[in-house]
């Protein structure tokens, strides 16, 4: 088999891989399990080489940032991420950069990823094949995410070739500026922040500033006009709601209505769902 592509593709040199072959060659006494382990470092070991030379050829491959003296443990870094929005501070998402580094000295195998919000997990991600890492060398997983608020993250991980399972976590927490800011304003306009309308958007009920006033038209007020009466002329009266937004069938005075015709006599209101 000629192994040229092989080279040319890892930009490593001759010796690199003549190593390796070596390696590989002595695979082939030992049991089929263990056999396919080695062979699986045997090929992460490669690959780590062929970075290393590219690098050395002007490649983009990045060397592994060194592990603290004295560290032997994985350490998946904390994150403050921000979330990207259409309009406002809906349809948000963002990705989240996870990034594990190995500092226990030897091979590591990556099995899973668990993310948890609140207190209750809300993604698991298995890896089969595990994805190998080997010791200096950092394990790296982009997590799409649309939501806001302190998330943790929780990395499986076990020596090559064993069953034990170790785990290290890490703190996330995604900002949706857009929504932040949009409740400091609910706070000044002393409003109330919940779900509203038919479709239960998230927003802000801000008090009406003109809540109690006598209306005659639903333009009249910053809310809703809410009817209480009809006067000596057949006109509808009302008064300025509390706050500005409005929800269940009540009767309202409508925009427009000191435009229209007065009838007599008057007809009975008939409420409006909102």
């Amino acid at each position: 088999m000629n192994n040229q592509p092989l080279t040319l593709a890892l930009g490593l040199d001759a010796r690199a891989v003549s190593r390796h072959r070596r390696l590989l060659r002595q695979l082939a006494p030992l049991p089929a399990a263990a056999a396919l382990a080695a062979a699986a470092l045997a090929a992460a070991a490669l690959f780590w080489a062929g970075a290393a030379a590219a690098k050395g050829k002007g490649g983009d491959a990045a060397a592994p940032k060194k592990c603290a003296p004295g560290e032997s443990s994985v350490k998946v870094a904390p994150l403050e991420l921000k979330l990207k929005c259409k309009e406002g501070f809906h349809e948000c998402e963002t990705d989240i950069p996870l990034k594990a580094q190995n500092c226990t000295g030897g091979f590591l195998e990556f099995t899973k990823l668990e993310m948890y919000e609140h207190d209750r997990r809300s993604m698991v991600l298995e890896f089969s094949p595990a994805a190998i890492v080997p010791p200096g060398a950092s394990w790296k997983e982009q997590v799409p995410w649309t939501t806001p608020g302190d998330v943790e993250a929780v990395v499986y991980f076990r020596p090559s070739g064993t069953t034990d399972t170790d785990a290290a976590r890490a703190q996330v927490k995604v900002i949706n500026k857009g929504l932040d800011e949009a409740k400091k304003a609910c706070d000044r306009c002393s409003g109330t922040w919940g779900k509203y309308g038919i479709n239960q958007n998230e927003g802000c009920n801000c008090k009406s500033p003109d809540a109690g006033k006598l209306c005659h038209d639903g333009d009249e007020c910053k809310g809703e006009c809410l009817f209480f009466q009809y006067d000596g002329s057949g006109r509808e009266v009302g008064k300025c709601s509390d706050y500005q937004r409005l929800s269940g069938c009540l009767e309202i005075v409508a925009k427009g209505a000191s435009k229209l015709p007065v009838k007599l006599p008057p007809p009975r209101k008939l409420p409006t769902c909102l």
